[in-house]
């Protein structure tokens, strides 16, 4: 990471710590033999949480029969990994919200976009051997952070930046990068701040260059493929016509059929995922 950066960041007294609810989670599920009882109980610990996943369970998106009253009926329902991935999502959302201080950016849209890689981001990983769909949702959601602190902690310069990609043309990461403030090296900071694992934090910090990633390498080129295919798919905030042709890394050694398969499956969903997050990001 770039000591500019880290230097800044570390100036800052109130960056937010992890969530409680997303430490347990992280912390308390990442064996098999982690049970639906034991998701249970970390959801009902907060009361918050436990209203947004029933109101999530119940909205049309999942199209469940009759009401779902119960975390444990919308684990047995859902799921358990759909559950966990929701638990995980909502417990970031909830950290950061509300007015970010740039036009350009807001809160539901950013999310919306990071839902959506994770979701991407899941599918791309059941294809290819070695990789664990449940942890590269969790990358994909986490992926974004850094946008987060730019817009809450840097908005001057922020801004400055964004005018400056506007004038450019360039891609916006590409910006923040020759300006030293890179949202992937704020994200990175902050994930290991939290004492993520090194993958996300590696993920976090080189989505755009997967090939810099070394040992994680895949889940970031995983990521990174994901992150194209949502911009391409205006999935929450886009990147005002950016990605042209979609860019796939050679590592994942994906077939252009099953890529283009991933691609339907999540366009056909985007309506569903935009509607059902929205109404709990603004609630």
């Amino acid at each position: 990471m770039g000591i500019s950066m880290a230097k800044r960041l570390d100036k800052v007294e109130d960056l937010p710590s992890l969530p409680h609810t997303l430490h347990k989670v992280l912390e308390g599920l990442d064996s098999v033999s982690a049970s639906a009882k034991t998701l249970e109980g970390i959801i009902r610990e907060d009361p918050v949480l436990t209203a947004k996943i029933l109101k999530m369970a119940n909205s049309p998106f999942y199209g469940v029969q009759g009401e779902v009253s119960s975390i444990a009926k919308a684990v047995v329902i859902l799921g358990f990994e759909e559950v966990r991935g929701l638990v995980i999502g909502l417990s970031l959302t909830g950290t950061f919200g509300g007015d970010l201080g740039v036009e350009e950016f807001d809160a539901q849209s950013l999310w919306l976009h990071s839902i959506g890689v994770a979701k991407t981001a899941h599918m791309l990983a059941t294809h290819i051997n070695g990789c664990v769909p449940d942890e590269l949702f969790t990358a994909g959601i986490v992926h974004d952070l850094g946008r987060f602190l730019l817009c809450l902690y840097f908005p001057s310069e922020y801004k400055a930046i964004l005018e400056q990609k506007r004038q450019s043309g360039q891609p916006l990461f590409k910006v923040e990068e020759s300006c030293g403030l890179s949202h992937a090296e704020a994200g990175a900071y902050l994930a290991k701040k939290w004492a993520l694992s090194d993958m996300l934090v590696n993920v976090v910090r080189y989505h755009h260059h997967p090939g810099s990633a070394g040992s994680y390498s895949m889940p970031a080129s995983i990521v990174f493929l994901a992150d194209e295919l949502c911009h391409k798919l205006k999935i929450g905030w886009d990147a005002k016509g950016e990605i042209g042709a979609v860019l796939v890394p050679r590592a994942l050694g994906l077939a252009p059929e099953t890529i283009k398969k991933i691609a339907r499956k999540i366009k056909k969903e985007k309506e569903s995922i935009e509607a059902s997050w929205s109404k709990v990001l603004s609630g």
